[in-house]
């Protein structure tokens, strides 16, 4: 099992060959360490979204965070060891433009998605 914070995951699932699973997190703020987590951990590739943080305060919605280009072993910053998107979207309950911000809803996000 793997540890961190208050989720648990059962390594032996999450590592399991010809699976292609990739991560959704929405309302990253400045650093979002779940998806860094399923990055470098588990080697997953994410998806980041956050329409309220100014990007110049977020390395990965400025897509400024090392991606995929190095080892985040021995790395205090913000890493991914494999590939992000990021977005200046947020998720809603219908998509849109309210008060200046673009919204996306789940299903969307999940159109082709076994």
């Amino acid at each position: 099992f793997e540890l961190f914070g208050d989720s648990t995951w059962c390594k032996k699932v999450m590592k399991r060959k010809g699976v292609r699973v990739l991560g959704l997190s929405y309302g990253i703020e400045e650093r979002d360490l779940w998806s860094e987590k399923m990055s470098n951990v588990f080697k997953m590739e994410t998806r980041l979204y956050d329409c309220f943080i100014p990007p110049e305060r977020s390395p990965p919605i400025a897509r400024k965070a090392p991606n995929a280009t190095r080892s985040c072993e021995d790395y205090s910053g913000h890493c991914y060891e494999t590939p992000y998107q990021s977005f200046r979207i947020c998720l809603g309950p219908t998509a849109g433009i309210r008060e200046g911000r673009q919204y996306e809803t789940l299903q969307q996000h999940l159109v082709g998605r076994p």
